[in-house]
């Protein structure tokens, strides 16, 4: 009896940890799998962050944003039979962590003969020592035509953890060129996220 009484004390144990994520895995699934363009649409919009030149394009990637991406993928592939428990296992790598994706428009008349080495971080606040990636991934944006034509700007992407930014006063993400020059730079907030 005593067994039964501890193995049920564990299981609802469990059961209440795991249920406040259950309506985020639920809302992630719906999400995912919406065929209202629209809406998801909406809801990729509200991860924008404001560009400002040279900076065409720049987003964030949260948790539940993360959820939702992996289960459109699984949808898009036909794989409708995708569960929150999979979900939940795709997830545990980005536990913790926002990823922002930012596309810097060089100058039309560049001569750069390779991509150059932009850099981006995250400021936290006055007398906050900076929030640097593990890695920034570097990609190339060419002219139509692809690798041989006009590079047209850079694509970087980074990964921090999410408490170094929230517990920040005033947190940036800023991006500067190889000469350490700030190029761009914009509040986060991430309590407006998801």
């Amino acid at each position: 009896m005593l067994r039964r009484t501890i193995l049920f004390m564990t299981c609802l144990a469990a059961f209440a940890a795991a249920a406040p994520q259950a309506p985020d895995a639920r809302d992630a699934m719906r999400l995912g799998r919406t065929q209202d363009d629209a809406l998801y649409s909406a809801f990729s919009k509200g991860y924008q962050l404001s560009p400002t030149p040279p900076v065409a394009n720049a987003e964030i990637i949260t948790e539940f944003r993360r959820a939702v991406l992996i289960v459109r993928e699984h949808a898009q592939r036909g794989e409708m039979g995708f569960t929150d428990h999979e979900l939940d296992n795709e997830m545990k790598p980005h536990r913790g962590l926002v990823t922002f994706i930012v596309e810097v428009n060089l100058h039309p008349l560049n001569t750069y003969q390779r991509m150059p080495f932009y850099e981006m971080y995250v400021s936290p606040g006055s007398g906050v020592p900076p929030v640097a990636a593990p890695a920034i991934k570097r990609d190339p944006i060419y002219a139509l035509g692809g690798p041989g034509a006009s590079l047209l700007g850079v694509r970087l992407e980074a990964t921090f953890p999410h408490d170094k930014i929230a517990a920040g006063p005033a947190s940036e993400l800023i991006v500067t060129n190889e000469t350490a020059d700030v190029l761009w730079r914009a509040r986060i907030d991430l309590s407006r996220y998801r």
